[in-house]
């Protein structure tokens, strides 16, 4: 599966050095990179190919996160009720 991230800079130089960041960012997590599009300022995306076990990795991980911060804030809650 191939994913689209978004390469954010003013000028050429600043979109190139965000490139850089995101393929070894994103390269450390699994991912390959396959091409560059420039397309201006908030348009240019770089794309990657992603194996689906990855991505389900990440949203799980996410869904852990966001599971573990609804049970502190409700246990927060029940404590200033009583």
């Amino acid at each position: 599966m191939q994913k689209e991230i978004v390469v954010g800079g003013f000028t050429k130089e600043q979109r190139e050095q965000n490139l850089e960041k995101i393929k070894t960012k994103f390269t450390k997590r699994g991912y390959k990179f396959l091409k560059y599009i420039d397309n201006g300022t908030l348009k240019s995306v770089a794309v990657f190919d992603v194996d689906e076990k990855i991505l389900r990795k990440e949203k799980s991980r996410s869904l852990y996160i966001m599971s573990a911060f609804f049970l502190l804030l409700s246990l927060y809650l029940f404590t200033q009720s009583n």
